[in-house]
């Protein structure tokens, strides 16, 4: 009996398509990356991939990036955005890539399940192709803008299995930063004496802040562009067409930003398929000095410099949160892998079908009941809803069990929710939702990792936390900080 779980993510934002040649200058204000210089100079000179370190963080003196050399990123194991800090000049003459990776065509051979495309770091993997042998639909791309699945026998070109940045164009600082979500996956087919492999989703563009405390010069380019999907025709006029992976997203901060180069965050789209600018990511330039003439696919935002390394985004020490703990007594991983081949946990042969699921909750009112979904990805089994048994503990700690029935030698995945009502006079410590009072916390957690936490009213209306403004994340922090204290 195999158990794969999945973590809820979330992602940002999109903008418009266009050049950009400006010459723009503020108040001068003196800037520092924040770069220990740990790493000393980048300067390779062959293509070259690093290693990100746990928090995605690389600290240097100076980077150059020659003419004709490409430097990418192995993405770490909790998928980090890039944060490359220098205390010195960062000049590009080459290429600094985040980029997705395409989709897996339909087959007739080869695997059985063409698995999504991975996203660049910091960005979403695409959906899965259905399981050759079947009829089942694709499944959808990662991230919140993450492209549906195809589900029917033509699946010809659409712009609805196509990823999207996620957010509105009012979110500009691109703090938090957050890449791109994958395109979704393609029906298999096994009627009419075919027997295909759906093809997967192409993965969104990843996503990177590059930092300087003196200038940075762009004459080559930086790309955050998202993974192709995959199709039967190039020219998208009949077959099974995967959805790609949208644009990421790249952030340049530096006292003065130069050059003519070229900054993408594209959509990893085929020509002639049909899309939506919603497919492109987000690009910003903050400086005191903006004499970037190059072009800026989609266009930039402007800024002064502000910080960049994570205590520029206030801490929600007192935020709620949620995740499944054990499964049949065995601990979750740190991280998911989030494969349908390679399941996050195994359970022993002779394990019933009948299995507890543990949840640990922090910040959360005793007692919370939750509820527990189980999908079947690889097969057209319906989802099966289970609720816990009401959390025990303190409103710091506290736990929770549902006992969940699970297939054997099936790849099963969980999804935990939750929601709590927040009291009147926390609620009045909140930022309103368009004008409207918050009700209540909504949450969602897969996996052994921290879940997402959306502030929700009366009314239905919903934002997640790592949208909000910074002004607005102080005041969530403060209600929190309250409502920890009064243990409601």
């Amino acid at each position: 009996m195999t158990v794969r779980l999945r973590r809820i993510a979330i992602a940002l934002s999109c903008v418009v398509w266009g050049s950009f040649g400006v010459l723009s200058a503020v108040a001068q204000v003196p800037f520092n990356s924040g770069s220990t210089g740990a790493l000393g100079a980048l300067n390779p000179t062959s293509n070259t991939a690093i290693a990100l370190p746990p928090d995605g963080v690389l600290n240097c003196t100076t980077v150059n990036i020659p003419v004709g050399v490409t430097l990418t990123f192995t993405p770490n194991v909790s998928n980090t955005p890039v944060t490359l800090l220098a205390s010195g000049d960062v000049t590009i003459a080459g290429t600094v890539s985040v980029n997705g990776f395409d989709g897996v065509p339909q087959s007739s051979t080869g695997p059985t399940l063409n698995v999504g495309a991975l996203g660049g770091p910091g960005g979403f993997a695409g959906g899965n192709g259905g399981m050759r042998g079947t009829n089942d639909a694709g499944t959808t791309g990662q991230g919140p803008g993450g492209g549906p699945g195809c589900a029917t026998s033509s699946c010809n070109s659409s712009p609805s299995g196509h990823g999207t940045y996620g957010a509105d164009l009012s979110f500009v600082s691109l703090v938090p930063l957050f890449g791109g979500s994958g395109g979704g996956g393609t029906r298999a087919n096994s009627t009419s004496g075919q027997t295909i492999a759906g093809g997967s989703g192409g993965g969104g563009g990843g996503a990177i802040v590059i930092a300087s405390s003196t200038k940075i010069t762009v004459s080559g380019a930086v790309t955050a562009n998202g993974g192709k999907g995959t199709l039967t025709d190039p020219n998208c006029s009949f077959g099974r067409v995967a959805g790609s992976g949208s644009g990421g997203a790249i952030r340049l901060v530096a006292p003065q930003v130069l050059g003519a180069g070229s900054l993408q965050a594209t959509p990893g789209i085929q020509p002639l398929c049909f899309y939506t600018l919603a497919n492109s990511g987000r690009i910003r330039i903050e400086a005191n000095t903006n004499s970037f003439t190059g072009t800026s696919t989609p266009g930039p935002s402007p800024g002064a410099p502000t910080g960049v390394t994570a205590t520029s985004v206030p801490p929600l020490i007192s935020a709620p949160s949620l995740r499944i703990a054990s499964i049949a007594g065995m601990a979750m991983p740190p991280v998911p892998i989030g494969s349908a081949t390679t399941p996050d946990v195994t359970l022993p042969v002779g394990t019933g079908s009948l299995v507890p699921v543990v949840l640990t909750a922090n910040n959360i009112p005793v007692p919370t009941l939750f509820t527990v979904q189980v999908h079947l990805p690889t097969t057209s089994n319906p989802m099966v809803t289970v609720t816990s048994g009401a959390s025990s503990g303190s409103f710091a700690t506290s736990t929770a069990t549902a006992n969940v029935t699970l297939i054997p030698s099936q790849v099963s995945v969980l999804i935990v929710y939750a929601n709590f009502n927040i009291p009147p006079t926390i609620a009045r410590l909140l930022p309103l939702i368009d004008g409207e009072e918050v009700d209540h916390v909504m949450m969602a957690a897969g996996l052994g990792e921290c879940s997402s936490t959306s502030l929700m009213t009366k009314l239905g209306k919903r934002v997640q936390l790592s949208q909000l403004s910074l002004e607005d994340q102080l005041r969530v922090a403060t209600a929190f900080e309250a409502l920890h204290h009064t243990g409601n």
